[in-house]
């Protein structure tokens, strides 16, 4: 399976993408793109004048006719609106500008609460296409949790199960990463691992679905380097799936995949009533088309 079959059928899905702040080059240059490659049509919230900007990228009739823009006083009446919309169904995803991470994630659970709608659990997931390995590899979380304990990882692991079955997926490997296969008890990752293996073990989501860990990042990725070992692995070097211990590990590992081992990458933000694309600064074009095509794919599922 490779990133290309998963996303297969999302570029004609007709989605609406609601967009706060989208007045800077690199947001509308990843805008364009997006029109152009897809069915998809766009709202923007924004509090700055982007016609200009807009003209500058010499865009057709039909790319022009896909662009809805809403302009307001401020930052937070643009944010107000964009949540409402959503809400309305007037949109049906949400993809970062211009704006914080924190602030926009903030601004979605305060306003889902207002609305006397359950506070959602939000994680965030990376989806790589390596060279070096046989399938997508998914990894949460390197933005939003940054020291998750026990029952925070059941409920990443719970939109994770939600997510990967509305692409499709049959079954499920899932690796908790620590830097060793055994449990060590000055070594808080491979405990926590360990406890939440064994309670997957005796409450098993369903009998496709295998959590295993404490598991180190070798075996996880390569079978033969788990037989070396004699680690006891039902999913080494098959993993689809590692929940890192803490955010600063997700982050250096979604860099050194991006940057080291040239992968493609998609991520989203799970757990919301509507898929939110956060990409980085530093993604490039591409792996922000890939984001928003993952975001289109699972509407229809």
């Amino acid at each position: 399976m490779t990133l290309d079959q998963l996303l297969s059928g999302s570029h004609s899905v007709q989605a609406t993408i609601a967009i706060v702040n989208a007045h800077d080059e690199k947001t509308l240059h990843a805008v364009t793109k997006i029109l152009k490659k897809t069915s998809a049509a766009f709202i923007f919230y924004n509090h700055q004048d982007v016609s200009e900007l807009i003209r500058s990228f010499d865009l057709s009739q039909d790319v022009l006719s896909r662009i809805t823009i809403h302009t307001f006083d401020n930052q937070e009446q643009a944010l107000k609106h964009c949540l409402t919309a959503l809400d309305q169904k007037e949109a049906d995803i949400l993809m970062k500008g211009h704006i914080s991470t924190a602030h926009l994630l903030s601004a979605v659970l305060h306003h889902q609460s207002s609305q006397n709608i359950q506070k959602p659990f939000l994680n965030h997931v990376a989806v790589f296409e390596l060279p070096s390995y046989h399938k997508p590899l998914l990894l949460s979380d390197v933005a939003l949790n940054i020291h998750p304990d026990i029952e925070t990882m059941k409920a990443m692991i719970a939109n994770i199960v939600d997510f990967t079955t509305r692409l499709n997926y049959k079954q499920l490997n899932i690796a908790l990463l620590s830097s060793t296969e055994s449990v060590q008890p000055k070594l808080a990752s491979s405990v926590q691992a360990a406890e939440l293996a064994s309670y997957y073990l005796a409450h098993p989501i369903n009998e496709m679905i295998r959590v295993e860990g404490p598991m180190a990042l070798d075996n996880i990725i390569d079978k033969k380097s788990a037989i070396q070992k004699g680690v006891q692995s039902n999913i080494a070097g098959n993993t689809d799936v590692i929940i890192v211990p803490q955010l600063d590990v997700g982050n250096a590992l979604y860099k050194s995949f991006t940057y080291f081992g040239q992968a493609r990458v998609a991520s989203i933000v799970l757990g919301a009533s509507y898929p939110i694309i956060l990409t980085s600064r530093a993604d490039t074009i591409d792996n922000k088309l890939n984001s928003v095509l993952f975001a289109m794919q699972i509407l229809v599922n």
